[in-house]
């Protein structure tokens, strides 16, 4: 039995100061991330969900809020989960971390994430997911990196810190997941056990 898990992106978010927001509180969409999440809702509408989770973080609330609007009869749930990643360089320009590659893992110690941490939480939601909504449709909305290593774990590859400047060797069709994309995983059981089938879409 086919569990279908659309795990989507948040819309662009209103970041004037182009620093890296992180887990950082007071991030919300932009009026093109209200555009973005209105598109994903759409392409949504006629999947037949049964429910929508989303991250805590405030952008990820209000895309799933937006995408829950074309879904008559849900209402967004939180789960801890699938909140961004824990990262010590919150606040920092992002030309200094693009300089770096993207990598905010590297060395990284408690209370912050390694991408290993942070793939088995995303696989802990995943296996929720087949047990609590077998056979059904369900949507999440998260950040670039939980999409990044959950694809990363469906091409059979071990997620690391420096994988991000060369994802379409791993089969994604852009350099990097835009915001308000969304990605399908076919489920037949736990991802830990089967490789999920995934698939990739901008509905912009």
């Amino acid at each position: 039995m086919t569990t279908t898990l659309y795990l989507m992106r948040h819309g662009e978010v209103h970041n004037p100061a182009h620093t890296l927001y992180g887990r950082m509180p007071g991030f919300f969409l932009s009026k093109a991330g209200e555009a973005q999440a209105h598109a994903a809702g759409a392409w949504l509408a006629d999947k037949a969900l049964t429910a929508i989770y989303a991250s805590p973080m405030e952008r990820a609330r209000q895309t799933a809020g937006i995408v829950a609007s074309y879904l008559p009869g849900l209402s967004p749930t939180t789960d801890e989960r699938i909140i961004e990643v824990s990262t010590p360089y919150e606040g920092h320009p992002i030309d200094e971390l693009a300089a770096m590659g993207w990598d905010l893992y590297t060395g990284n110690q408690p209370p912050h994430e390694t991408p290993g941490i942070v793939l088995d939480r995303v696989l802990d939601f995943f296996d929720y997911v087949v047990e609590r909504h077998s056979g059904q449709s369900i949507a999440a909305v998260a950040h670039g990196d939980i999409l990044v290593f959950a694809w990363l774990h469906a091409q059979g590859v071990e997620p690391d810190a420096l994988m991000k400047d060369r994802l379409q060797v791993y089969a994604l069709p852009v350099d990097y997941p835009a915001t308000a994309s969304i990605m399908t995983f076919e489920l037949q059981d736990s991802p830990r056990q089967t490789m999920p089938r995934v698939s990739y879409h901008c509905p912009y």
